[in-house]
């Protein structure tokens, strides 16, 4: 099992650089030119440069030359911009072992042309070359419109901003954010990180912890410890928060999806395929409702931007009570083993909206 965690850690620990929205053009193959092999291609591709140094420093660039066939899921530069690194020398701050598992992440062993993909298919799994899987979304022909088909491809979270490149042993697309996956559960991701102790300490108070080691699947929209104290909720705090006067599932609980494997972007998905981009749910073990939805501008290739809220069921006249809102990549659509972590930057049920009467 490759230790991709430390990778995420060291990525996001590096200072964030500015990036502009503006995505450079791919060079693409002249038709009249021998298509190139992967590693030859990526490395003749400024928008692309970033990807080159990471496959040149892990060892990977002489296998992406080979027979393959390979399919690449590759992030431009602004996806690693996004995560701190803006040089080819930011990578060499990083475990080699662990930043190559993580562009194996990236890359199938297979040749897989959109037309491949079936249709408004959703979460559709792929073998990478980690030995792992990828879940591709492939929003084809919107429900209303079939005659003007959409073509959005989305990986984990990601959207394919280049699509069908043609190489010489393979295809490549361009991604607009590096994929994040780690081995575990979502408990071992939250246990791993001290900006979610508080979050972590509530769950285990209220019962709720152990339902994150599960098989899953389950998606947690995760307060950090700076959400908490906007709400009055710190380690000392959370004491006084019993079970016994305080309704934990509402509180904490909403934050569960269980049997969910949401990615952000499987809202503007839905959106296209269902005329449906949101969904309104029961938190489990409660009579109040979660309402969650994400919305993508592709066009001007913007971050995708989830709002979270709930509602009382017997106020149904009141609509959504609360809505959080939230937008920073490099925090959303964390894969592990038995689900996704998104990062939540406030509480939308606030403890005195949970007691017991």
């Amino acid at each position: 099992m490759f230790t991709y965690i430390k990778s995420c850690l060291l990525l996001a620990a590096l200072p964030l650089a500015l990036a502009g929205c503006k995505h450079d053009e791919l060079v693409l193959p002249d038709q009249q030119e021998s298509f190139r092999l992967a590693g030859d291609f990526i490395k003749n591709n400024y928008d692309l440069s970033l990807f080159s140094a990471a496959v040149d420093y892990t060892g990977l660039a002489q296998e992406l030359n080979g027979p393959g066939p390979y399919t690449l899921f590759a992030p431009g530069n602004t996806a690693f911009n996004e995560l701190g690194i803006t040089r080819a020398a930011d990578f060499q701050r990083l475990n080699k072992d662990s930043l190559k598992a993580a562009l194996q992440y990236h890359i199938l062993t297979r040749r897989l042309p959109s037309t491949d993909i079936p249709a408004n298919g959703v979460d559709i799994r792929y073998a990478n070359l980690a030995g792992k899987e990828v879940f591709l979304t492939y929003a084809s022909f919107p429900v209303d419109y079939p005659q003007y088909p959409q073509n959005s491809i989305y990986i984990n979270g990601a959207y394919a901003l280049k699509k069908d490149v043609t190489l010489a042993n393979g295809v490549l697309y361009v991604v607009d954010k590096v994929m994040k996956y780690t081995p575990g559960t979502v408990q071992d991701w939250l246990a791993a990180r001290p900006e979610y102790s508080v979050f972590v300490a509530a769950l285990k108070q209220f019962g709720l912890w152990e339902d994150l080691k599960a098989e899953g699947p389950v998606t947690v929209f995760a307060p950090d410890n700076t959400a908490m104290e906007k709400a009055g909720i710190t380690l000392e705090s959370l004491k006084a928060l019993s079970p016994e006067r305080y309704i934990g599932a509402r509180l904490f609980g909403v934050y569960l999806l269980r049997k969910k494997r949401f990615f952000l972007t499987d809202f503007p998905a839905f959106t296209t395929i269902y005329n449906a981009g949101s969904v309104q749910l029961p938190i489990q073990g409660d009579v109040y409702e979660y309402t969650l939805t994400a919305t993508k501008n592709n066009y001007l290739q913007t971050p995708t931007e989830f709002t979270f809220g709930y509602m009382d069921p017997a106020r149904a006249y009141l609509g959504v009570l609360r809505r959080v809102s939230g937008n920073i990549s490099r925090l959303t659509d964390n894969l592990t083993d038995n689900g996704i972590v998104h990062y939540m930057p406030q509480l939308v049920i606030l403890p005195e909206e949970a007691q017991k009467r």
